[in-house]
């Protein structure tokens, strides 16, 4: 009888583990199934973005529009007496000559966008 008992304990426990590791299997599917989701809708932005025609988007854009634009964008930009070194989100700084940009001369500057330094 003790051994039958000890069987019977046994076997309870192992169904509890194999229960524990069913349902452990269970929400690493899901959250597998949730980055899958995930990553098709970020193909999918990143695909409207491709698209995007940054120009129209910009003519068609009110000040207030553009400026969200550019705070959202543009991380940094100091202005030397002869460039523009410009860091924008997720890229490599950029350095723009002041006549490119229909600038001249001056002192430099550390401007940070929406009013930081």
């Amino acid at each position: 009888r003790i051994s039958a008992d000890l069987f019977a304990e046994e076997e309870r426990s192992l169904s509890r583990l194999i229960e524990a590791v069913r349902e452990e299997a269970s929400g690493q599917r899901a959250e597998e199934q949730s980055l899958d989701e995930l990553a098709a809708r970020f193909e999918q932005v990143a695909a409207t973005l491709r698209q995007l025609d940054v120009d129209r988007v910009w003519a068609e854009a009110t000040d207030e529009e553009k400026r969200v634009l550019v705070e959202e964008l543009v991380e940094q930009l100091v202005v030397f007496p002869d460039h523009l070194e410009i860091l924008v989100t997720g890229a490599p700084r950029l350095r723009i000559g002041l006549s490119e940009v229909g600038l001249g001369g001056g002192e430099s500057q550390d401007c940070g966008v929406g009013g930081g330094t």
